[in-house]
């Protein structure tokens, strides 16, 4: 019952374009009226004129001057009534409905005195109706009978015009058939040539743009009300109204056609007039079957194709309903308005209701204040950008809080115009919380790593502290007392040189054991000096580096050039040690492995960073050894850089040596 319900409120909605077309449809309906009540006021108004016309205009104006001026003035007022209410039509003006009762009222009172004087012989005074009696003296009053009831009918029907009885019956427009009806008597008459129907027993006829214009009215008092009952089933688009408008007017002009000829065969004596009611009776029963046949048919194609779209219908619906019950997924329809029009099961208890109590309900009335502004916010964007959109939605719903990725598209009709909103919403709150569990974890690891690290970082520092305290201590040993020890022993090896025997043999091992000495010394030297550099410790890094350079360009015989900062250099201790202690690794792997004849160094040192910059002409470094962390010495310049903050770069042309950079960010406190 509840789907129901829905797939009625679809209905509803679908046919809004409908709904629009019979409103422009009525709308262009009432117009058309408005323009026979304007033609049937300029008719009346140029007969007047014709009553005052000269003599030789009257001649020109005979047929109009056939018309009496009295049944002018009762189509003027009869027009500017019938104008009156069709311009009142949807707004219900008070000021207008009083005037067209009043105008309605004064052609009562016109065609009631001139029925009563000219049918009944009655003469009213002219103090009773002063009105009458100005209009029967100015253009005087023989105006037929039948010309009065017409009046008077539309008086009725002006005065009665939205007038509703138990049956939704209308009668005015029952007196509207009324009217049509009486108006094609004198018509008839003139068409056929029988006098007796213009005239009907009285001296003057019934002129033909008299009956004529009481045709018009009566068709335009039908018009003036499109949406009645009677006028709502010739202009709809159900099987009646389409068949009324196609088979009434052929059928009541091949009726004509037919009954004007069998009249013109008995006028010719082709036949006796007493044959003529005969033929006419067979020829109209003969029409009317056939009017008939063809309405069945027509009615049973309509039913047929009904029935078709019917099935149709019954079968969309039918899997409509299976996939919207079936789902978990909320799928709904709103309108402009944003008034939920459709709903499964799944939204009604989303939002804890039955579809009788969320039907045609704002966002206000099923959401909580939190949420409706946010939804409405989205609804209109979707709307108006005419786009569809995927939403992430946080509701807060009465059984607790849930998160829903929400597709919306808007629902246009066939002329493009947007109608609403159309959307389906999938529940992703499991998918929130497991995705807020992760980052939470995700934040707790890199808080966990971060601290790691950091411990890490301090364990190095303190490591490598530890290391060059060591070394120092190792030189301080080296320089102390092997060095003493080694001075000593020089000196005592001048004087046991002196107290050598004087051959050959002796002469020949004193410059090997100097030799040995000079290396020994050297060595220790060297070894002093890579362990601790005092050129570092007391003259800075430039002093340091030059001194390192110019080692090596002695011990290997390589061009050593430097590139070093003008202005004194100073990075903080900690930093110089590593600096250092990367170029000699950055030698060190230069002799080794790039056999090359000259390397450069660069110190480059700014406001921000410093930076070290090794190159030489040798053979290059392969790639995969820049990518292999199994490399000592590369991987120990990376750890030293990345303990700074730093990093290190490597460009590499295999047989046209190799750069490494290594840039350390300076702090605050270091730069300054």
């Amino acid at each position: 019952m509840q789907m129901t319900a829905v797939r009625n409120d679809i209905g509803e909605s679908s046919s809004l374009e409908h709904y629009v077309a019979t409103q422009a449809n009525f709308a262009s309906i009432v117009t058309a009226a408005m323009g026979l009540g304007t033609i049937i006021v300029l008719f009346g108004v140029v007969v007047l004129i014709s009553c005052y016309a000269q003599d030789d205009y009257r001649k020109i104006l005979s047929d109009l001057i056939a018309v009496q001026g009295s049944t002018a003035a009762g189509f003027i007022l009869a027009g500017v009534t019938l104008y009156i209410h069709c311009v009142n039509v949807g707004r219900t003006s008070r000021k207008l409905t009083v005037a067209a009762r009043l105008t309605a009222m004064l052609l009562l009172l016109l065609a009631a005195g001139f029925l009563l004087q000219n049918l009944f012989g009655v003469t009213l005074p002219s103090a009773a109706l002063p009105i009458f009696s100005a209009t029967a003296s100015a253009f005087g009053a023989e105006i037929h009978p039948l010309a009065a009831s017409c009046f008077l009918l539309i008086a009725f029907i002006l005065l009665l015009h939205d007038l509703r009885i138990r049956g939704g019956h209308y009668p005015a427009e029952y007196l509207a058939f009324v009217l049509i009806g009486l108006s094609a008597i004198p018509l008839v008459g003139y068409l056929y040539g029988i006098s007796k129907l213009t005239f009907l027993r009285y001296s003057a006829g019934v002129p033909v743009l008299s009956a004529l214009a009481f045709l018009l009215m009566g068709a335009a008092l039908l018009m003036a009300r499109p949406s009645h009952r009677l006028m709502s089933i010739i202009i709809s688009h159900a099987p009646g109204g389409n068949i009324l408008r196609r088979l009434l007017p052929s059928m009541l002009l091949l009726i004509l056609i037919l009954n004007l000829l069998v009249a013109k065969g008995a006028e010719r004596g082709l036949y006796s007039d007493q044959l003529m009611l005969p033929f006419l009776t067979l020829i109209d029963g003969a029409l009317v079957v056939f009017a008939f046949w063809r309405f069945a048919g027509k009615l049973d194609r309509e039913y047929g194709a009904r029935m078709q779209s019917a099935a149709k219908l019954a079968e969309t619906n039918s899997l409509l309903t299976a996939v919207s019950d079936s789902t978990r997924e909320p799928i709904f329809v709103k309108n402009r308005q944003g008034l939920l029009i459709f709903a499964n099961p799944a939204l009604l208890q989303q939002v804890g209701k039955t579809w009788e109590e969320a039907m045609y309900r704002s966002n206000h009335e099923l959401f909580l204040p939190e949420d409706v502004g946010q939804i409405d916010e989205d609804d209109r964007r979707v709307m108006a950008s005419g786009l569809p959109e995927t939403i992430e939605q946080t509701l807060h719903l009465q059984h607790g809080v849930f998160t829903y990725q929400s597709t919306r598209v808007p629902w246009f009709d066939k002329a493009g115009n947007v109608l609403g909103v159309i959307g389906i919403s999938t529940d992703i709150s499991e998918r929130k919380r497991a995705e807020d569990s992760l980052r939470e974890r995700e934040t707790q690891l890199e808080k966990t790593v971060i601290e790691r690290t950091a411990l890490l970082r301090e364990l190095t520092n303190h490591l490598e502290t530890v290391r060059e305290e060591e070394k120092r201590a190792i030189a301080r040993e080296l320089h102390d007392n092997m060095g003493a020890s080694l001075t000593a022993l020089s000196m005592h090896l001048e004087s046991v040189y002196k107290i050598f025997p004087d051959n050959d043999r002796w002469q020949e091992r004193k410059p090997r054991m100097q030799g040995l000495m000079n290396s020994l010394v050297s060595t220790t030297r060297r070894i002093q000096t890579e362990l601790r550099p005092n050129m570092l410790d007391l003259f800075g890094l430039k002093a340091a580096i030059t001194e390192q350079l110019d080692e090596l360009a002695e011990r290997t015989g390589m061009a050593c050039k430097a590139s070093l900062p003008d202005e004194d250099v100073a990075i903080g201790h900690e930093m110089e040690i590593a600096i250092y202690r990367m170029l000699q690794e950055m030698l060190n792997n230069v002799t080794k492995h790039a056999k090359a004849s000259r390397v450069d160094v660069i110190l480059d040192v700014d406001e921000e960073q410093v930076s070290l910059t090794v190159r030489d002409n040798g053979v290059g470094i392969p790639q995969e050894r820049q990518d292999n962390n199994k490399t000592y010495g590369l991987r120990g310049l990376r750890e030293r850089a990345t303990f700074f903050g730093g990093n290190v770069a490597i460009r590499s042309v295999p047989g046209a040596g190799a750069t490494i950079t290594i840039r350390l960010p300076l702090s605050p406190a270091t730069a300054a």
